[in-house]
C-alpha cells in the first residue's frame, strides 16, 4: 500500500539563522510586516500558512530571493520560481473513485520539479490525485500522482483517453471516455474493465502519471 504523501514543513532553523546573519530581529521583522511577533513566529513554526505577500516583506527585509523565501516556508515552487499552481487535492481509490481531500496541500519539490518536466507550461490550474490501490487495475499506479486540469465542460480531448470524470449523479471516476454527446450521453470504460452508459457533466484528460 502507498504511503500517504507527507506534508511539507517549514524549515525555521533556516528563517533564525538568516535573521542573524543579517543581525536582525524577530520583533523587528514583525514590524516591518506589521505583524505582532507571536504571528510571526507561528509562521515560521509552520502552525500558519505564510501568504505570498508576507514572503515578499521577508524576503524584502532579509535581501533574500523570494524563491529562495517560499522554497525553506515548504511552498512548492515552480518553473518561473513562483508558488506553484500544482497541489495534491483528492485521492483515487482502486475502484477509480476520487475523494477530494478536506484541505489540498502542497506537494515535496521533487515531485513538482518532475510534474512541470512532463506537462510544461500548462496554462491554468493544475490538479494532483494521489493513487491509492493495492488491488485491482489501478494498483500498478499505486502511490503514483496524476495530474489533470479544471475545467467546467466534457473538454473534447478527453474523448479516448483517460481522464478525470464528473457524472451528473456527483460522483467523481477516473475513467476511459469512449464517447459523449453535448447533452451528456456517455459511454466509460471503468477502473474494473466494463464499458458503462452514463450521464457526463464535466471531462479533462489526464496530463501526466509521476510514478
Amino acid at each position: 500500500m502507498g504511503q500517504t504523501m507527507p506534508a511539507v514543513e517549514v524549515d525555521k532553523d533556516w528563517f533564525f539563522s538568516k535573521l542573524e546573519e543579517k543581525n536582525r530581529s524577530l520583533r523587528g521583522l514583525a514590524k516591518h510586516m506589521n505583524l505582532d511577533p507571536s504571528a510571526v513566529s507561528r509562521i515560521f513554526s509552520g502552525q500558519r500558512k505564510m501568504q505570498m505577500q508576507e514572503a515578499q516583506e521577508i524576503a524584502m527585509f532579509l535581501g533574500a530571493p523570494i524563491s529562495e523565501i517560499l522554497s525553506h516556508a515548504g511552498l512548492s515552487i515552480d518553473l518561473d520560481g513562483l508558488p506553484t499552481r500544482i497541489l495534491l487535492a483528492a485521492t483515487i481509490g482502486e475502484d477509480g473513485k476520487i475523494i477530494r481531500l478536506k484541505e489540498p496541500r502542497p506537494l515535496p519539490q521533487s515531485v513538482i520539479d518532475r510534474a512541470q518536466a512532463a506537462i510544461g507550461r500548462h496554462n491554468g490550474q493544475i490538479i494532483a490525485a494521489q493513487v491509492r490501490a493495492s488491488s485491482g487495475s489501478f494498483a500498478i499506479w499505486d502511490d503514483a500522482i496524476v495530474l489533470f486540469g479544471h475545467t467546467d465542460t466534457v473538454d473534447p480531448a478527453s474523448i479516448g483517453v483517460m481522464s478525470i470524470c464528473r457524472l451528473r449523479s456527483g460522483e467523481q471516476i477516473m475513467a476511459k471516455v469512449l464517447s459523449a454527446r453535448k447533452t451528456g450521453e456517455a459511454r466509460l470504460t471503468s477502473a474494473n474493465g466494463k464499458t458503462e452508459e452514463t450521464l457526463l457533466e464535466t471531462a479533462t484528460p489526464v496530463l501526466a502519471v509521476i510514478p
